[in-house]
């Protein structure tokens, strides 16, 4: 172990030193005292709380081609256990060290931290320098309010954000796991992932969330569209208490024959029109085909019907 100068602190530990944890903040005062040491890269082990559970590897070795060429702008931040180091922040630049085969990596060290203590320090380095995405955070928060057995109020204070913001933020964990993978692989945002939970069941933000990627929507267009079905929603419902029951069944036995959400409007007890909902391509081709059948069956000389 040696002692390196000409690098930054650590960012997170901005926000660690003003912590009201006594042992934090003396661990902390300490390693900005003992400024940046060169520390064996095989005393150095994964933390097992890690918040972050995807790594990039192309992401990886573009992080490890930037410190080759421009050197390690912000050292990684570790605990010192047993005579060995654990990463409290900084595993994406300790593995592009590894990638680089580097002997030793620049860090700060702080000592006599608990075990109880380093996810909520490790969580706390992550958000300051904004490492995470939205589903790594609100899971942390809630390993957190479990492990610690601590209020969303206290949460807040201890990471400092405010009350709604962690509440905010753990409403992401309402949504399926298939959708929170998506964003975990980069493909929604936080944005897209509240706009999603503005629809009332899983059925309609699964579909909703695939659009979304194979559109490639905005979160812009994503509340514009869940606006409109807000709207049009509200309109169905006040329509359907007033619907003729023989209407009510028409729009049962359409949506058992083409399952999905079917509206049938009648204006006059003459004229209307029926509309049918899809969510996907995928799920407009299929109603395009289902279309086509009928057609064909009633008359096998008649051309497809073209959309």
């Amino acid at each position: 172990m040696s002692r390196k100068g000409g690098l930054a602190r650590g960012q997170g530990l901005n926000a660690l030193i003003k912590s009201g944890d006594r042992d934090i903040k003396e661990a902390v005062e300490e390693a900005e005292k003992n400024g940046v040491l060169e520390i064996d890269i095989k005393l150095i082990e994964t933390n097992p709380d890690q918040p972050r559970k995807v790594f990039d590897e192309d992401e990886i070795k573009g992080l490890a081609e930037s410190i080759k060429e421009n050197g390690l702008i912000n050292p990684i931040t570790l605990r010192e256990k047993d005579g060995k180091y654990q990463i409290i922040s900084g595993e994406r630049r300790f593995r592009a060290f590894k990638f680089l085969e580097r002997n030793k990596v620049p860090a700060l060290v702080l000592k006599n931290i608990a075990d109880s203590k380093m996810l909520e320090l490790t969580l706390v380095e992550n958000i300051q320098r904004a490492d995470l995405n939205a589903i790594e955070i609100a899971r942390s928060y809630k390993k957190l309010i479990y492990d610690l057995n601590i209020k969303q109020e206290e949460l807040a204070n201890r990471v400092g954000k405010s009350r709604s913001a962690v509440s905010n933020s753990m409403r992401i964990l309402d949504l399926s796991e298939n959708i929170q993978n998506m964003i975990l692989q980069g493909k929604l945002t936080e944005g897209h992932a509240r706009a999603i939970l503005s629809l009332p069941n899983e059925k309609e933000r699964e579909n909703f969330a695939k659009v979304i990627v194979e559109k490639n929507y905005s979160v812009r267009e994503c509340e514009r569209i869940v606006k409109e079905k807000k709207e049009a929603k509200n309109i169905q419902n006040k329509q359907t208490t007033k619907k003729d029951p023989n209407i009510k069944k028409l729009e049962n036995d359409l949506e058992k024959i083409f399952s999905t959400k079917v509206n049938v409007i009648d204006k006059n007890g003459k004229e209307g029109k029926i509309i049918i909902e899809y969510y996907s391509s995928d799920d407009l081709s299929r109603i395009m085909d289902m279309l086509d059948n009928i057609d064909l069956e009633r008359n096998s000389e008649k051309p497809k019907l073209e959309y």
